[in-house]
């Protein structure tokens, strides 16, 4: 459906956690009022509506993911399901039920339990700021073969981090500055550096409002399945210690991450 330029220009300032879940009811209610063109009036009137039955329409989760899903430059791994997986595992968590229960009232967005993957260290999915956020990785290491190398130095003009020393022909990658993104991998021209494994660096506890603050990074990476693991695992720990509907950000924080750690059976 055609939208109009001030239209447009509206949603551009609506929250992006929510912008895609808005353009979708208002693009409905326009339909449903036999609107040919969205204006301003409908994205209003949807509003309106919308406060007066948003607990109707939550679902009590919710599981975004970054343009990396379908076809991006900046993918660090293969295909994976994991984000129709996440939203079959946590479609029966009843979280709505859940979370209704602990609150003593109807939902409202901030509510709900948030999962975001973003398929490369851009993160244009925010899986900073969510209960859990998923960072696609990929592991790269130098060959073992001395003579591989020909110390042309793609590799650490790509890296932006600066996480790669050559000395002439000998490459060094220092991890404590790495992003996993494997940019290194797909330049060099000799297959000097390899990809040695792939999966997910996973964020814990980020979320905004009052008291924003940015997810916790759990050790190590995780394969695709095992990540799937320890989403579960997170949202049974979740369930187990909220008590009034309060984030998994706000539970980290008061046991303290190491604490929270040791809470978890991670694979």
């Amino acid at each position: 459906m055609k939208w109009s330029a001030e239209a447009e220009k509206t949603m551009r300032r609506v929250p992006f956690f929510i912008r895609k879940m808005v353009r979708k009811k208002v693009e409905a209610y326009a339909a449903s009022a036999g609107a040919e063109i969205i204006l301003n009036e409908h994205i209003e009137a949807c509003k309106k509506q919308y406060m007066k039955q948003m607990d109707r329409d939550l679902r009590g989760y919710s599981v975004e993911t970054c343009l990396g899903a379908q076809e991006c430059s900046n993918r660090t791994l293969g295909q994976t399901n994991i984000a129709d997986e996440i939203e079959e595992f946590l479609k029966g968590q009843k979280m709505k039920e859940f979370l209704q229960e602990r609150l003593g009232r109807p939902l409202k967005v901030h509510n709900e339990f948030r999962v975001s993957i973003s398929f490369c260290p851009n993160s244009c999915s925010r899986p900073q700021i969510v209960d859990v956020g998923l960072i696609g990785a990929v592991v790269v290491e130098p060959s073992e073969q001395d003579d591989t190398c020909n110390g042309c130095g793609a590799c650490a003009k790509v890296c932006k981090e600066d996480a790669i020393v050559l000395d002439g022909s000998d490459v060094k990658i220092l991890r404590e500055r790495c992003l996993y993104c494997g940019h290194c991998e797909r330049v060099c021209p000799k297959s000097a550096i390899s990809r040695v494994d792939e999966g997910f660096r996973i964020l814990v506890g980020g979320k905004l409002g009052r008291h924003p603050q940015l997810g916790m990074e759990l050790p190590r990476i995780y394969a695709p399945e095992d990540a799937l693991l320890v989403v579960k695992e997170v949202v049974r720990f979740f369930k187990k210690e909220c008590k009034k509907g309060e984030r998994l950000g706000e539970i980290v924080s008061s046991m303290g991450f190491e604490a929270f750690l040791q809470q978890l059976n991670l694979p």
